[in-house]
């Protein structure tokens, strides 16, 4: 295997490692025994990539790993362990791995990250280089919609996940995804995803995030819509500024027609700053006295601070259910009229635990027919569900 194309380094201690790493690559690998050496070599500008052996896989080395990858962030650096734990995979994701492989190593296994990661750095490199030619088929920034509610079990993340994947089935679209919820966020629970990265990863990248960097950290539903999974740990929702957020939407809109956020219950900083950056508001309310109190809170609060209602759109939640409220009293004690409505259904229970949004389980269903008239408000007539290669075909 040649890999004098990707100028890579092996850093570690151990000679059966460097034995073992050199045997893969013919024998032509230059080697560095600590991250010390690693560093120097580093700023001789000729590497691109690093294999850290299992001799670095601690938690101290881990600070001298970051400073690598602040030394130079387009590295590609690549750490072998032992044993590729959950904790030891989060504390290099954040120390800035691209990413851990377990011990002994193979070609496939190296081949497998190198095509993913080195393949992506060094494009990027080189488009950066290139001078930016203007798309002509996309005149306009993709849409933001973000998905509300003043209480806390009002079903946004049901409403977000749906939504997302009618707007998916309208030809020629690309949707994502982004899950907003910083401590308790459940998109990829919802659509029984496995992120790979987070948005802690396009936290920890801001300073030179573009597109093609944040798309490599989206995980894709089978249906082909993107996702900006929220943080792993609740712990890890520190990692992310609401600066850093509206940066990461900014570069979505580069690329995508419509990004689609969910969002915690509270009327915090960053949802202010969601609403002001955001095309469209759904606000959803559920047809009970708290749910509307809330909410009535919430939009005065707005009003109070100066923010334009104009782009909000009530979401009614459950609307079939025996509440003593009707339609009427709701928009008159929120001073705004019912958008679109969402009848109760148990269907849609049953499409959470499986992980199957109802919109795909039961395309025929009531309830996906009002998630259906959630998307015509954003974006007109929806195509029916074999509208994009068959309901689960990619795009």
């Amino acid at each position: 295997m040649s890999m004098a194309e990707h100028n890579l380094l092996v850093v570690d201690q151990d000679d059966d490692f460097v034995a073992s790493a050199k045997q893969l690559f013919d024998g032509s690998l230059p080697v560095a025994r600590t991250l010390e050496e690693a560093a120097q070599t580093v700023s001789s500008g000729d590497v691109r990539m690093l294999l850290i052996g299992p001799s670095y896989s601690t938690d101290t080395a881990m600070e001298q790993i970051r400073q690598l990858h602040n030394q130079d962030p387009s590295l590609v650096l690549m750490l072998v362990a032992e044993e590729v734990t959950a904790d030891l995979l989060r504390k290099g994701m954040r120390a800035g791995v691209s990413d851990v492989l377990e011990a002994p190593l193979d070609e496939s296994k190296i081949e497998a990250a190198i095509e993913q990661f080195a393949h992506d750095v060094l494009r990027r490199k080189s488009s950066a280089a290139a001078p930016v030619v203007e798309d002509k088929g996309r005149h306009e920034q993709g849409r933001i919609i973000t998905v509300t509610s003043a209480k806390g079990g009002s079903g946004k993340t049901v409403l977000a996940t749906n939504l997302a994947l009618v707007l998916n089935r309208f030809p020629d679209t690309k949707v994502c995804l982004v899950d907003a919820d910083l401590q308790f966020g459940d998109v990829c629970l919802v659509l029984q995803l496995e992120p790979r990265f987070t948005m802690v990863n396009a936290a920890h990248e801001l300073h030179h995030l573009d597109s093609e960097l944040l798309d490599s950290l989206l995980t894709e539903h089978p249906t082909g819509l993107k996702v900006l999974a929220a943080p792993l740990e609740p712990a890890f929702a520190d990692d992310i500024t609401t600066a850093g957020l509206m940066q990461m939407l900014d570069v979505l809109k580069e690329n995508y027609d419509y990004v689609i956020v969910d969002t915690a219950a509270m009327l915090d900083e960053l949802i202010l700053s969601l609403i002001e950056k955001s095309d469209d508001i759904l606000m959803l309310v559920d047809m009970d006295l708290p749910s509307v109190k809330n909410a009535k809170l919430a939009l005065e609060t707005l009003r109070l601070l100066k923010f334009s209602t104009a782009n909000v759109q009530l979401v009614m939640n459950r609307s079939n259910s025996k509440a003593k409220l009707d339609n009427k009293e709701i928009e008159g004690a929120l001073k705004m009229q019912i958008a679109a409505s969402i009848p109760s259904d148990a269907v849609v229970a049953a499409s959470v635990n499986e992980g199957r949004p109802v919109v795909e389980t039961d395309p025929k269903s009531k309830v996906a027919k009002g998630f259906e008239s959630v998307a015509e408000l954003i974006a007109g007539k929806v195509p029916d569900a074999q509208a994009k290669s068959g309901l689960f075909g990619r795009k």
